[in-house]
């Protein structure tokens, strides 16, 4: 009997420490598992924070451009990860875009006085813009960009999140606009480029007269991409 009492002791005693072995371990299981995923987001923001930097520094890493126009003067517009940033005879549009990358920045909360400070800009932006960026859809982005702005600050009521989130949405016409000026400006070199090609061809085979008339009829496509006066 004394026996078969000390043997269920052994065997209870047993099963106690491996419940113990268990609990323990599926404890130690439980904060390794923790700790492991602790540090993969750690890493996460790690790498998330690095990304947001490195886009940061593109933007900011503007590149200036000159290109020669058709009447010999100059058209120069700066660029940055994000496409085009300014243009030297384009003021309003190279500082509203600079306040808006800022804001953005700001995930767009800002004061409603920033905002207000940009209505001389936004006034004249449409006409202020170069003669040769004068394209019906530029024109038309523009107008919409306005429109957006003016929906902006005609209701001084509203919240912050209303106003961050009609912020981003004038955010987004603006990039619309960014990326029609992308295409006027692209076109408009390509239209260049291949009127001097043109030229240079009958140039090299002394045929001046032809040279000059190929080069005209090029840049003709010049004056059919701009919008024409009504």
């Amino acid at each position: 009997m004394k026996s078969i009492k000390m043997n269920s002791i052994k065997l209870f005693a047993t099963a106690l420490t491996v419940s113990s072995f268990m609990l323990v371990s599926c404890d130690n299981n439980k904060k390794e598992k923790t700790n492991v995923t602790k540090e993969i987001l750690e890493i996460k923001d790690d790498i998330n924070k690095e990304a947001a930097e490195t886009e940061m520094k593109m933007e900011e890493d503007v590149k200036t451009r000159t290109y020669k126009m058709k009447d010999g003067t100059a058209i120069v517009y700066n660029l940055d990860a994000k496409g085009i940033a300014g243009f030297d005879d384009w003021s309003n549009f190279t500082i509203v875009n600079s306040e808006l990358a800022q804001m953005r920045k700001s995930k767009f909360v800002t004061t409603s006085q920033r905002i207000k400070n940009m209505n001389f800009r936004m006034a004249n932006l449409a006409n202020t813009v170069p003669a040769w960026l004068k394209t019906e859809e530029v024109m038309e982005d523009v107008a919409d960009v306005q429109k957006e702005y003016l929906e902006l600050i005609e209701d001084p009521n509203a919240s912050e999140n209303e106003m961050k989130e009609n912020l981003e949405e004038l955010s987004e016409k603006f990039d619309d606009l960014k990326e029609e000026l992308d295409e006027a400006v692209k076109e408009y070199t390509k239209i260049n480029e291949d009127a001097i090609e043109e030229f240079n061809e009958e140039i090299n085979k002394g045929k001046i007269d032809a040279a000059l008339k190929e080069y005209n009829e090029e840049i003709k496509k010049l004056d059919e991409m701009l919008q024409k006066d009504k």
